[in-house]
């Protein structure tokens, strides 16, 4: 009986133990989600309210941003060089919705990350992330959480204003 009740206890803490590693490995390889609201934001901010500019690029000094999230053609493809041409993806709101997304997901791995980490992330980079120039950016994204300014992307055409796509597909 004694010999049953240890193997009984071995097997409990060898099942244990399995369950920890296995929660552990989980843990480690999930990211936090970029939610709309944040990402959204991050749009607002980089394109005064969230449009699609016009012209789409413009050169900021630094070099040439383009689209709604002012990306630049190393973000592009980074964030998985869609559509396979940078100026029609920048054109596009779901190709560039869908090259943030991808962009985050390549750089951002920590599983309690935050809009702050993202939109930083955003503007600084994935080695730049942390520095102080990044912080008027977030400072926009925070105030646009703050103060309910997140609403979906538009186009606006001389006719009408139509809602972006989704982020499905691609």
């Amino acid at each position: 009986m004694h010999t049953h009740t240890h193997t009984r206890y071995q097997q409990h803490c060898t099942m244990s133990s399995t369950l920890c590693l296995l929660l552990a490995v989980l843990v480690a390889t999930t990211t936090a989600e970029l939610t709309d609201e944040c990402l959204y934001c991050m749009c607002y901010a980089s394109s005064n309210g969230c449009v699609m500019p016009d012209p789409t690029c413009r050169n900021d000094g630094w070099g040439e941003l383009c689209g709604p999230w002012a990306i630049t053609e190393p973000y592009w493809e980074d964030g998985g060089h869609l559509l396979g041409d940078y100026y029609k993806c920048t054109k596009d709101w779901e190709c560039n919705e869908k090259t943030v997304r991808h962009y985050m997901e390549k750089y951002v791995k920590d599983p309690t990350a935050t809009c702050e980490k993202y939109a930083r992330t955003h503007v600084g980079g994935p080695w730049g992330s942390d520095a102080d120039y990044t912080l008027e950016y977030w400072w926009e994204v925070e105030d646009c959480l703050d103060h309910g300014l997140y609403t979906r992307p538009t186009t606006t055409t001389p006719h009408r204003t139509t809602t972006a796509p989704t982020n499905e597909g691609y």
